[in-house]
């Protein structure tokens, strides 16, 4: 005679073995719990204690519920696996920062997670104006250049979407493909003074026409990198300081497959692209990025951490100072083809800088004053979601003393 016992976990195998299969994680998470109360990651939400009343009792549901959400056995897998499936089968990503576009390529869509899904597209597009406190500090900014006897440059780079509005998601394409910009309206408003506008360059148009011969935007990249740098490197150049540049050797190129620059966005997801950059070696260029780079002001430099340096001596003997956001580490290197120096220095932490840095730091960037040119360079979103403003705020030059 069959065991009861036995039929009954027969018949019921399935369902037994779905719940082994969900209760192992949990069991994981325990035991892991127990074992390793150090956690490594110092994101990851801990444990909640033993409640030791009411009041804490009824806060401890949320507080475990993240702690599960954080350490649930086999977490990491589990969500690559998950958000792997979503994007094979529905191109898919597991935040709002992320969006297929067309044609292969890929959009950063929001700059941080707590945005309106597709904010980064249609700030930069058309829905964005340039704020009062942006244009009364770009008016500020060059009025305190000028006024220390200093005259900078302000190259805005448009970004993807502006560029290739064809691969935007079709619903944006209209609007994203528009000749009307926030920041050409910026710089042709009564609210921009005439010398600043002078001084600003939105080289749209130009891009639009150099992607259709070079790479300016890998497809699953959001910042710029690729051989139409070297173009929009000669094109400012030209359209600011009108210098003759036919003397200057090409640098020497070198293609290679990289990892998307968003890619730690999210997890389980391989997106890669060609990119192109200049072979410094070849090119008989010394090029050098991170803090090293300045040991004349080393601690600075370890603050601000995303600065370069390159020296050419094939190239004229002028310096060029680029102040930036994180796209002017991208192109620095193309520069060192007009340049002998080229120094780059991104201002995204320049608030972390002391008082006494700060003026140290200026000091250093404004040295050499005859021969160096100072270029600005923050792509579109920057310039209207105040990076730039906050960036370049505390670097403004002293005015020279009266005579």
């Amino acid at each position: 005679m069959r065991n009861p016992v036995f039929a009954m976990l027969g018949r019921n195998a399935g369902k037994i073995a779905l719940v082994a299969l969900l209760a192992l994680p949990g069991l994981i998470s325990v035991y892991d719990a127990v074992t390793k109360p150090a956690d490594p990651n110092p994101n990851r939400k801990p444990l909640p204690p033993v409640p030791a009343g009411i009041a804490e009792l009824l806060e401890t549901p949320p507080l475990l519920d993240a702690w599960i959400n954080d350490h649930f056995g086999y977490r990491l897998p589990l969500l690559q696996y998950n958000n792997r499936l979503r994007f094979k089968l529905f191109r898919e990503f597991p935040t709002v920062q992320m969006a297929a576009g067309r044609h292969g390529r890929y959009f950063l869509s929001a700059h941080n997670t707590s945005m309106q899904p597709y904010q980064a597209l249609t700030t930069v597009c058309s829905r964005a104006t340039a704020d009062q406190a942006t244009v009364a500090h770009l008016n500020r900014l060059f009025r305190a250049f000028h006024g220390a006897g200093l005259d900078p440059k302000l190259l805005v780079v448009p970004s993807a979407p502006q560029v290739y509005p064809e691969d935007v998601p079709r619903f944006l394409e209209s609007e994203c493909g528009s000749e009307v910009n926030p920041i050409d309206d910026m710089i042709k408003s009564p609210r921009i003074e005439r010398t600043a506008a002078a001084a600003m360059f939105y080289p749209l148009r130009e891009m639009r026409e150099i992607k259709k011969s070079a790479l300016l935007f890998p497809k699953t990249w959001f910042h710029w990198t690729g051989d139409g740098l070297d173009q929009v490197a000669r094109l400012s150049l030209t359209h600011f300081w009108q210098r003759p540049l036919d003397q200057a050797p090409a640098l020497a190129q070198n293609r290679r497959i990289q990892r998307a620059d968003v890619s730690h966005l999210f997890d389980g997801v391989l997106l890669e692209s060609e990119t192109i950059e200049p072979d410094l070696e070849k090119s008989g260029v010394k090029g050098c990025w991170g803090a090293a780079c300045y040991p004349e002001i080393a601690d600075i430099a370890a603050i601000l951490r995303d600065v370069s340096r390159f020296d050419n001596p094939r190239a004229p003997q002028r310096r060029l100072l680029i102040v930036s956001d994180s796209f002017g580490s991208k192109v620095s290197a193309w520069y060192a083809r007009y340049y002998a120096r080229v120094e780059q220095f991104a201002t995204n932490d320049v608030g972390r800088l002391s008082p006494a840095q700060l003026e140290a730091f200026k000091a250093y960037m404004y040295r050499e004053r005859a021969g160096t040119d100072i270029l600005f360079l923050y792509h579109d979103g920057g310039v209207l979601n105040n990076v730039l403003r906050f960036g370049t705020e505390p670097l403004l030059p002293a005015p020279l003393p009266k005579a």
